[in-house]
């Protein structure tokens, strides 16, 4: 799938990068920052055009092709099967070297079973308590919910579109959920698809790209994103089980 372009770049080589992993994958995050995020592209497409662009190899150095040949698949795999890495540092403000050293730790030594869910998590009575009580304390939405709709809400079985009084409240219990993988890699996709949640300015069911652009938001502009509230609840929640 690589292109070598031996014949025309003779006299024009380019040395490739001792560290062309890394490279590739601070491009792949600006890319997808830009593209993704900001530009609301589908992702498979940022995908491909992501690697297409990259294919060529103007050496003739056959171990230098053999290397970039691997490291474009290393991107491509994880890009494809590891949805969940994705969401965890591509979202950052940032992506330094620790990030990406973190991130490619996972993706070769720690198995994750990944599977599109119908909802986003099954809690018991305890659990949905809890959210339900904190949700109000905190007024999440515009008017006082029970515990029943916080069940529909996590089963994806809400009838009607619940109102947010702020996004980032909801967004940071959510997401600090999907750190401890206790709601699957794609929440904001289930959210959009069965429009469960609407700002209270606009009314309308949030996008993906909506979601995705408060939280890259919040990241930038929270001290500490997650706020400790949520991280200790989620602790809770994750001692309920």
């Amino acid at each position: 799938m690589y292109l070598q372009c031996n014949n025309h770049f003779t006299n024009q080589e380019i040395e490739l990068s001792k560290d062309e992993l890394w490279d590739l994958f601070k491009v792949s995050y600006k890319r997808y920052q830009t593209e993704v995020i900001n530009d609301r592209k589908i992702y498979n497409r940022y995908v491909n055009d992501l690697i297409s662009y990259h294919l060529p190899v103007f050496t003739s150095d056959e171990e230098a092709i053999r290397k970039h040949f691997q490291n474009l698949f290393c991107v491509y795999e994880l890009l494809s099967d590891r949805k969940d890495l994705i969401e965890k540092y591509f979202t950052k403000s940032t992506f330094e070297k620790t990030d990406f050293s973190e991130m490619l730790h996972e993706f070769n030594h720690v198995e994750v079973i990944l599977k599109d869910s119908n909802g986003l998590a099954s809690f018991n009575r305890k659990q949905i308590k809890l959210v339900t009580d904190f949700a109000n304390k905190k007024n999440f939405f515009t008017t006082p919910i029970d515990e029943n709709t916080i069940e529909k809400f996590f089963n994806c079985t809400l009838k009607t579109t619940l109102i947010a009084t702020n996004l980032r409240y909801i967004l940071q219990l959510l997401y600090s959920l999907s750190q401890q993988k206790m709601i699957p890699y794609n929440w904001v996709s289930l959210i959009v698809k069965n429009k469960m949640l609407a700002p209270q300015k606009s009314m309308i069911p949030s996008t993906r790209g909506a979601i995705s652009s408060r939280l890259t938001e919040l990241k930038n502009t929270t001290a500490t994103f997650p706020e400790e509230e949520y991280v200790n609840i989620v602790k809770q929640l994750k001692e309920m089980y």
